[in-house]
């Protein structure tokens, strides 16, 4: 989920390659300043100003872009004050069972994306209990989510992984707050100049605050993953296949270009194929005799030690 997130976000400072402006210094710098600030804020303030220090790295950034004229204020009332979203806004739905397939396919890969950010939420809050039977609840809420959602016309509902990112940066876990939040974006959804205020948000200055943010959900990984003997035959070689399928079509980009469409939604999709592939590897190794490799490891460091 990072290194993906960290991937799509970093071009929203670069842009797209072959383009006017790919890889623009004053972007690249506005994105570099937004993440230093952020690590100033999170270092020498206290209290409650730290726990915001990623909010307020976005606004220290922004106000660098506006200075520099590379960011514009926008003619806020310029348009409804009030925009309310239009019930069923492309008529009446219908079923099409070809159309659905894709959706499926996508929902599924969700769903794999979900299970990796609840159980990574359930360890920050420190939450008891079984972590797996939250999953589904979480995805039944997605799902709800997206039906109400396709009433109005929207995508798909996921989870989002840059609240992760939030919660652990901030240490606020109540869900309480949560709740409060969701219904604040709302509010400022449905009043119109706010959200003309946000699109004005310089994308090398959300790049670099999503950057951060999404880099603190690999450390999460990396925390989750040290508590696991990775010198276990098994648990190596599950990572290791994990990370080589979901890595390859991130850091690859077309490396499925040429299988058939409804092949490359899955394959292309790092984070399904990093996901499935663990399941399956794991389920593989689970009832298989480790080989006795600790006596030997441990005669190594100590020979490499002496």
């Amino acid at each position: 989920v990072s290194v993906n997130l960290v991937r799509i976000y970093g071009g929203t400072i670069t842009g797209r390659p072959g383009t006017d402006g790919f890889a623009n210094p004053t972007n690249i710098g506005l994105a570099l300043a937004t993440i230093a600030l952020t690590v100033v804020f999170a270092r020498f303030l206290k209290g409650m100003w730290q726990r915001l220090a990623v909010m307020l790295g976005l606004v220290a950034g922004t106000l660098i872009a506006f200075v520099l004229g590379a960011a514009h204020l926008p003619t806020l009332f310029d348009g409804p004050l009030v925009a309310v979203p239009q019930l069923l806004p492309f008529g009446m739905p219908r079923f099409d069972l070809l159309a659905a397939l894709p959706l499926i396919i996508f929902s599924v890969i969700s769903m794999a994306e979900a299970t990796g950010q609840t159980l990574a939420t359930v360890e920050i809050v420190g939450r008891k209990g079984d972590a797996q039977a939250i999953v589904p609840a979480t995805i039944r809420g997605d799902a709800v989510a997206s039906l109400v959602g396709g009433l109005f016309g929207t995508s798909l509902i996921i989870t989002s992984g840059e609240n992760i990112g939030i919660v652990r940066a901030t240490g606020v876990k109540s869900r309480f707050v949560t709740a409060a939040a969701g219904a604040i974006l709302v509010l400022i959804a449905l009043f119109a100049p706010i959200s003309r205020l946000a699109s004005a948000l310089p994308g090398p200055v959300v790049g670099g605050t999503a950057v951060i943010v999404f880099a603190i959900i690999g450390v999460i990984g990396i925390d989750l993953l040290r508590r696991v003997d990775l010198r276990a035959h098994g648990h190596m070689i599950t990572l290791a296949s994990a990370l080589a399928m979901g890595l390859l079509p991130i850091l690859v980009p077309g490396v499925y270009s040429e299988f058939p469409r409804w092949a490359q939604m899955i394959l292309g999709n790092g984070l399904a194929m990093g996901t499935i592939t663990a399941a399956v590897v794991n389920a593989l190794f689970m009832n298989a005799v480790e080989p006795d490799v600790g006596d030997d490891i441990v005669a190594a460091e100590l020979e490499a030690n002496q």
